[in-house]
């Protein structure tokens, strides 16, 4: 009786464990891949940092950004957080890369759909990706970051104008959204971060308070 006790009061305590362990874990089918939501602050912060004063950081990333005007700060919204999240999550569990998904879609249309109204031409095509920057392989979001802005990747210099605020139209965005997810083995890169830059084509709408 005592040496079943035993066992019950030991199977119990397992459980319990992996129920805790899982509450603080995000899991994604496949294993491995979750999503870093600090290193997605630390990306949040930098990039602020870098906007405020550009050419400050050009030793840092042996890069040159003499010239590039400074910028306000970028505000954090979570609706755009979500949509980065997903897209970072989709490029690691699906084995993509790139502006439009293996759906044929671009960040615009998951953006709008996400209740973060765009303009009707920003939305006009389906595959237009014109307000999110991606990176993949970086050790942390920082280094993403940099990553994007020096276009590590080769994949042109609309990214270091986004996150710069570079010519009217990205000087003008004034909401951020970033996701950071962490790959594993077998995935292309260790990992995936997107990072979304835009402003509502409408007012968010609040409810009053009597």
């Amino acid at each position: 009786m005592f040496r079943k006790l035993s066992v019950l009061i030991a199977s119990s305590a397992i459980i319990a464990a992996v129920y805790l362990l899982q509450s603080f874990t995000t899991i994604v089918p496949g294993g491995g891949i979750f999503i870093d939501k600090q290193q997605a602050q630390k990306a949040f912060v930098l990039l602020n940092k870098i906007r405020k004063d550009p050419n400050s950081y050009s030793e840092r990333l042996g890069f040159s950004l003499r010239g590039i005007a400074p910028r306000g700060e970028l505000q954090w919204d979570d609706s755009l957080c979500a949509v980065a999240e997903r897209r970072a999550m989709s490029m690691a569990s699906r084995g993509w890369f790139g502006d439009v998904d293996p759906d044929g879609y671009g960040v615009n249309y998951y953006i709008n759909k996400a209740a973060y109204s765009l303009t009707d031409d920003q939305v006009k095509h389906k595959k237009e990706s014109n307000l999110a920057a991606i990176e993949g392989g970086a050790a942390s979001g920082e280094v993403a970051i940099g990553n994007i802005i020096i276009d590590k990747d080769k994949l042109g210099d609309s990214g270091r104008k986004l996150l710069l605020g570079i010519g009217d139209f990205n000087a003008a965005l004034v909401d951020v959204g970033i996701g950071f997810v962490h790959g594993t083995g077998s995935t292309k890169y260790r990992s995936y971060t997107c990072i979304i830059i835009a402003k509502r084509s409408k007012p968010l709408q609040t409810k009053a308070s009597y």
